[in-house]
């Protein structure tokens, strides 16, 4: 037995990574180590030679979760580990797409669009529809209701809605589209290898023959489609062990089913559970409240977190303030008395519910001088400059019709709806590419000054692939960044911003893009490199940022899977969480709450106000029922926020000292 896998792991941990076959259910509490269990399950199995890494498949949610478990077994087992596939459901789906295009009725050279560009392209199909009118509807909303009926395999709509009727007219159209510009999106890479895998004949023989054991992390975030899929891979042997913790289930509102962590047992008459329950991040006191939080949702597996770590004299606290403007102002106030007692700024997290509620305490860092990172607001992919960047390099290596239509314009170049309407008629007429007709541009009746434009854009298109790669004395990332300029991107930008310091903010992510695509490129500096790095942004293969000495501001949703010694969780009351608009679903909206007390290692401070703003006037704030829910004898209250204690006064003061003294003053 392969003992160096197992001997740090706790007797519960132990009993899953011992699983060999059949269906396994962990379900792992937050702070109960579930990646080392997966981590030395895998390797295991694999040094055991119950399985061979090829057989061996592991998906995720992130690719950077993959990433570190490739990264811990190949750190014991070698070159052994890179046969093991790790990655998350879209690069698992794309990856069969690859290898079977023939058999789905694509081309070799098939592209991806992201959840945006497809947004994008229903808008354009209701214009059809509504009159000419494509911002009749919210794009989000469009795609989440047509991966409904691409997910339950409807063609109509089964309840009188806008929204319905809307995508049961726009469902051919959009699917015609898609195969026109020879393009899948994300549900198709979950839906046409799930049609691979149900039809019967050489390729789902091999599919199925393939894959002995499979492992799925986070399950509790999967949706009905993910989990037909993992059903279906596995029918032959039912080798299915899935990990994740039912209280931690918190996207129901973009898909995920909770119910395919709940009744995963009745699915297999011989599925093992193992609860791993001791929590190794928290201090019992935290613990304490988050278990009593929980415990009021009825439909959960039954568990309970165990506090690993020395208590402490220490309780959580709640702080109530007059307003939102005192909350903001007393919360900035205590994070210094924080750093004064040897707290980091990168060890202090504030939590709140929705973007909105950032806002003041952001003004208040940084009226302090507090270094502070907002993040859960716009993903990095989302931004602008990141989506505008790679369609240009999208263009550069494979001309595709979204990606080009995007860039026509930008930096502006005088070409306006004339010009793409001439040229959309003429593709049509022509039965030729977007792209091609644009080429075209004198046949399709475009005028000189426009055509000259589009002339221009083809010939730094041709030129970026040799700037970026073939380019002696300049990286890739610095033959990038000097496209970007000679193209007037930069000035585009500074342009379309609404003051100099976002123009620099935004730069600065294509500065980030630039290093990421450069040190791929550093690997495989070739055409087939660059290919191959934007497929893997198609994927949304999001950068991982360097970790800097900064306050975390961030929604609650974003701070799942993260831990941090002091946690501020803002804005306690009833409207906030449950949240008044959002928040229909209020057993989610509890493990909502509960991820975000599962956050804190060693301080948990609650925030609420007496009175918040609401439409311009002061209104009577409730105290959220989840802190209602919390005996009082679990956590200290401080009226007006926390009493000055002599000490944190006096240290409060060395440091304002400091500063003024640093400032000249």
């Amino acid at each position: 037995m392969s003992s160096h896998w197992l001997s740090h792991l706790n007797p519960e941990q132990k009993e899953a990574a011992l699983h060999n076959y059949g269906p396994l259910l962990i379900l792992a509490g937050a702070g109960s180590g579930k990646t080392t269990v997966l981590v030395s399950r895998t390797g295991r199995l694999i040094e055991e030679k119950v399985i061979s890494p090829e057989q061996m498949c592991v998906l995720t949610f992130t690719n950077k979760a993959a990433r570190e478990l490739k990264q811990r077994v190949s750190s014991k087992l070698g070159k052994q580990a890179k046969g093991v596939w790790a990655g998350t459901f879209h690069s698992f789906g794309l990856q069969i797409l690859k290898i079977h295009h023939k058999a789905i009725g694509l081309p070799k050279q098939f592209g991806v669009i992201d959840p945006s560009d497809a947004g994008s392209l229903l808008k354009e199909q209701l214009m059809s529809f509504h009159l000419g009118d494509k911002t009749a509807y919210d794009a989000d909303k469009l795609i989440s209701t047509l991966s409904r009926f691409r997910e339950e395999g409807r063609k109509e709509r089964n309840k009188d809605d806008e929204y319905e009727e809307a995508v049961e007219w726009l469902m051919p159209r959009y699917e015609k589209k898609l195969r026109q510009l020879a393009v899948v999106d994300f549900d198709d890479l979950l839906l046409k290898p799930l049609e691979l895998l149900e039809t019967p004949g050489p390729i789902r023989d091999q599919l199925l023959e393939q894959y002995q054991q499979v492992m799925v992390d986070e399950f509790q975030d999967t949706n009905a489609t993910q989990m037909r899929l993992v059903r279906t891979l596995t029918q032959n042997h039912q080798n299915l062990t899935v990990v994740g913790d039912d209280d931690q289930s918190i996207y129901g509102w973009r898909g995920a089913c909770i119910k395919n962590i709940l009744d995963f047992p009745k699915f297999y008459d011989d599925c093992k559970i193992v609860r791993l329950e001791r929590n190794y991040r928290s201090r019992p006191a935290i613990l304490h409240i988050a278990n009593e939080i929980i415990q009021k949702n009825s439909d959960r597996h039954s568990k309970k977190l165990v506090p690993i770590r020395e208590e402490t004299s220490q309780l959580p606290e709640v702080l109530v303030f007059p307003s939102e403007n005192e909350e903001a102002e007393g919360v900035a106030t205590d994070i210094s008395l924080q750093l004064t007692r040897g707290w980091q700024p990168k060890d202090i997290a504030v939590l709140f519910r929705s973007n909105n509620q950032g806002a003041l305490i952001e003004a208040e860092l940084r009226r302090m001088g507090h270094p502070y990172s907002l993040s859960g607001g716009t993903a990095f992919f989302d931004r602008r400059e990141i989506r505008d960047v790679i369609a240009y390099l999208k263009c550069a290596v494979r001309p595709q019709e979204v990606p080009f239509r995007r860039i026509l314009n930008v930096p502006s170049r005088g070409l306006g709806d004339k010009t793409i309407e001439l040229l959309t008629q003429f593709s049509e007429s022509k039965q030729c590419s977007f792209f091609e007709a644009a080429m075209q541009w004198q046949l399709a009746g475009v005028d000189s000054k426009a055509g000259q434009s589009l002339g221009s854009l083809f010939a730094q298109l041709k030129a970026l692939p040799q700037s970026l790669l073939f380019s002696l004395g300049q990286t890739p990332a610095q033959g990038l960044l000097s496209f970007l300029k000679q193209i007037q991107y930069l000035a585009h930008l500074e342009k379309t911003s609404p003051n100099a310091l976002t123009a620099q903010k935004r730069w600065k992510h294509l500065e980030l893009f630039a290093d990421i695509m450069g040190k791929y490129l550093d690997r495989d500096r070739s055409l087939q490199g660059l290919t191959d790095f934007l497929e893997r942004m198609d994927l949304r293969d999001a950068p991982e940022e360097e970790s800097t000495n900064e306050i975390q501001l961030m929604t609650l949703h974003a701070c799942k899977g993260l831990e941090f010694p002091v946690v501020y969780f803002m804005g306690v009351e009833e409207d906030l969480i449950p949240h008044k608009r959002l928040g229909s679903d209020i057993s989610e909206e509890r493990r909502l709450f509960y991820v975000g007390v599962t956050r804190a290692k060693e301080r948990l401070i609650f925030t609420r106000c007496r009175k918040r703003k609401k439409q311009g006037r002061f209104e009577n704030a409730v105290t959220s029922r989840f802190l209602l829910d919390i005996p009082d004898k679990l956590y200290t209250e401080h009226i007006g926020g926390r009493p000055s204690e002599e000490s944190g006064r006096k240290a409060l003061l060395q440091d304002l000292y400091k500063k003024l003294e640093d400032m000249g003053v």
